[in-house]
Protein backbone atom coordinates (compact mmCIF):
# COMPACT_ATOMS: atom_id res chain seq x y z
CA UNK A 1 0.00 0.00 0.00
CA UNK A 2 0.94 3.61 -0.66
CA UNK A 3 0.94 6.50 1.74
CA UNK A 4 1.19 9.84 0.31
CA UNK A 5 4.43 8.86 -1.66
CA UNK A 6 5.46 6.13 1.23
CA UNK A 7 5.39 2.34 0.85
CA UNK A 8 4.44 0.20 3.99
CA UNK A 9 5.06 -3.40 3.02
CA UNK A 10 2.17 -4.80 5.00
CA UNK A 11 -0.96 -3.94 7.30
CA UNK A 12 -2.75 -4.65 10.25
CA UNK A 13 -3.53 -8.59 10.19
CA UNK A 14 -4.60 -8.93 14.38
CA UNK A 15 -2.94 -8.88 17.49
CA UNK A 16 0.21 -10.86 15.90
CA UNK A 17 1.82 -7.91 14.07
CA UNK A 18 0.70 -4.87 16.28
CA UNK A 19 3.58 -3.92 18.13
CA UNK A 20 5.24 -3.37 15.07
CA UNK A 21 2.58 -1.94 12.95
CA UNK A 22 1.97 0.28 15.44
CA UNK A 23 5.64 1.74 15.68
CA UNK A 24 5.55 2.00 11.97
CA UNK A 25 1.72 3.65 11.77
CA UNK A 26 3.12 6.14 14.57
CA UNK A 27 6.50 7.49 12.55
CA UNK A 28 4.53 7.47 9.10
CA UNK A 29 1.41 9.40 10.85
CA UNK A 30 4.59 11.73 12.39
CA UNK A 31 6.02 12.10 8.82
CA UNK A 32 2.75 13.74 7.98
CA UNK A 33 2.56 16.48 10.24
CA UNK A 34 -0.42 13.92 11.79
CA UNK A 35 0.21 11.90 15.13
CA UNK A 36 -1.24 14.98 17.22
CA UNK A 37 -4.40 13.37 15.56
CA UNK A 38 -4.14 9.54 17.01
CA UNK A 39 -2.59 11.10 20.25
CA UNK A 40 -5.49 13.13 21.44
CA UNK A 41 -8.97 14.33 20.29
CA UNK A 42 -8.34 17.64 18.23
CA UNK A 43 -11.37 19.23 18.49
CA UNK A 44 -12.96 21.39 15.57
CA UNK A 45 -12.04 24.75 15.48
CA UNK A 46 -14.33 27.24 17.55
CA UNK A 47 -13.09 30.30 15.21
CA UNK A 48 -15.14 31.08 12.30
CA UNK A 49 -12.28 30.86 9.84
CA UNK A 50 -13.40 29.11 6.68
CA UNK A 51 -9.38 28.16 5.81
CA UNK A 52 -8.73 26.66 9.58
CA UNK A 53 -11.99 24.37 9.30
CA UNK A 54 -11.03 23.26 5.98
CA UNK A 55 -7.17 22.35 7.05
CA UNK A 56 -8.85 20.32 9.95
CA UNK A 57 -11.37 18.90 7.87
CA UNK A 58 -8.42 18.11 5.36
CA UNK A 59 -5.40 16.67 8.15
CA UNK A 60 -8.70 14.07 9.92
CA UNK A 61 -9.66 12.57 6.56
CA UNK A 62 -5.88 12.21 5.64
CA UNK A 63 -5.24 10.60 9.15
CA UNK A 64 -8.34 8.51 8.65
CA UNK A 65 -7.27 7.53 5.20
CA UNK A 66 -3.76 6.02 6.23
CA UNK A 67 -5.01 4.21 9.29
CA UNK A 68 -7.90 2.48 6.91
CA UNK A 69 -5.32 2.02 4.54
CA UNK A 70 -3.20 0.13 6.97
CA UNK A 71 -5.17 -2.19 8.01
CA UNK A 72 -6.41 -5.37 6.45
CA UNK A 73 -10.03 -5.51 5.52
CA UNK A 74 -11.30 -7.46 8.44
CA UNK A 75 -10.23 -5.37 10.56
CA UNK A 76 -12.05 -2.30 8.85
CA UNK A 77 -15.63 -3.49 9.98
CA UNK A 78 -13.96 -2.83 13.81
CA UNK A 79 -13.70 0.96 12.84
CA UNK A 80 -17.21 1.24 11.02
CA UNK A 81 -18.74 4.37 12.89
CA UNK A 82 -15.65 5.73 14.30
CA UNK A 83 -16.06 9.47 13.55
CA UNK A 84 -12.25 10.67 14.25
CA UNK A 85 -8.58 9.23 14.17
CA UNK A 86 -8.49 9.21 17.78
CA UNK A 87 -11.83 7.07 18.20
CA UNK A 88 -10.24 4.61 15.70
CA UNK A 89 -6.76 4.14 16.68
CA UNK A 90 -8.07 3.87 20.42
CA UNK A 91 -10.33 0.90 19.14
CA UNK A 92 -7.95 -0.58 17.71
CA UNK A 93 -5.54 -0.25 20.52
CA UNK A 94 -8.00 -1.62 22.71
CA UNK A 95 -8.57 -4.84 20.90
CA UNK A 96 -4.88 -5.65 20.03
CA UNK A 97 -2.73 -4.30 22.46
CA UNK A 98 -4.13 -6.51 25.10
CA UNK A 99 -4.51 -9.23 23.58
CA UNK A 100 -1.03 -8.65 22.13
CA UNK A 101 0.15 -8.51 25.62
CA UNK A 102 -1.63 -11.88 26.53
CA UNK A 103 0.73 -13.57 23.20
CA UNK A 104 3.74 -12.37 24.83
CA UNK A 105 2.87 -13.88 28.30
CA UNK A 106 1.67 -17.27 26.37
CA UNK A 107 5.06 -17.42 24.46
CA UNK A 108 7.29 -16.93 27.44
CA UNK A 109 4.90 -19.89 29.30
CA UNK A 110 6.01 -21.90 25.87
CA UNK A 111 9.95 -21.25 26.31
Amino acid sequence: MVFYGLRLEYALEGSSNYIAWKDRMEVVLEDNGLKEFIDQEIQKPASTSAQELAEWKKCVAKTRWIILEGVQDHIVSSLHGKDTPFSMWKTLKYIYQNSSNQMKLMLKDKL
